[in-house]
């Protein structure tokens, strides 16, 4: 590899140049490889373990503020709603109580998996993966947050050498 300002010879990874001292530009620094492929798992392992931590008393916090809301919010329409001359044919009130009551109790299930799942992933324990692979699949339909990390972990954690690289740091743990 040789300089483009100066075109002198280049060390492998060197960042300036020796002859001139200009910087080498990006795309000439040779990249690091990662020798040991549960080793990049395990980068990996923590990252996601942390974003099921954030992630899912983010969820939990909103599926507080759902009952709060059809709580105090919902009785003030239906108020509204009845000094109007005209009926309502459906009862969607109540729908929507039932609605955001099933809204939250699933919320609230979802972020505890998800809870112990990120802590299990972070202590690296052997069920983890399948937690993780778990609240994933639960996660999916929640978009974008949700979407995103669940497919952030299936790809990462799904794979059949992910399974032998995860028992691999599970054990080293």
């Amino acid at each position: 590899m040789f300089c483009h300002y100066c075109g002198g010879a280049l060390d492998q990874g060197a960042r300036f140049c020796k002859t001139c001292g200009n910087a080498v530009p990006a795309a000439a620094i040779a990249p690091q490889v990662v020798a040991d492929p549960a080793q990049a798992l395990g980068n990996h392992v923590h990252v996601l373990g942390i974003l099921w931590l954030v992630y899912s008393i983010f969820r939990i916090v909103m599926a507080i503020w759902i009952l709060a809301f059809g709580h105090f919010f919902l009785p003030m329409m239906q108020d509204a709603m009845s000094h109007t001359d005209t009926p309502f044919p459906f009862p969607i009130f109540q729908f929507l109580h039932l609605v955001y009551a099933i809204s939250a109790v699933y919320g609230v299930a979802a972020g505890v998996l998800g809870i112990f799942a990120g802590e299990a992933l972070r202590q690296r324990k052997p069920v983890a993966r399948a937690l993780a692979i778990v609240a994933a699949f639960s996660s999916v339909i929640s978009f974008p947050f949700g979407t995103a990390i669940g497919v952030y972990t299936l790809v990462r954690l799904l794979p059949e050498q992910a399974a032998r690289d995860y028992k691999q740091l599970a054990r080293a743990a």
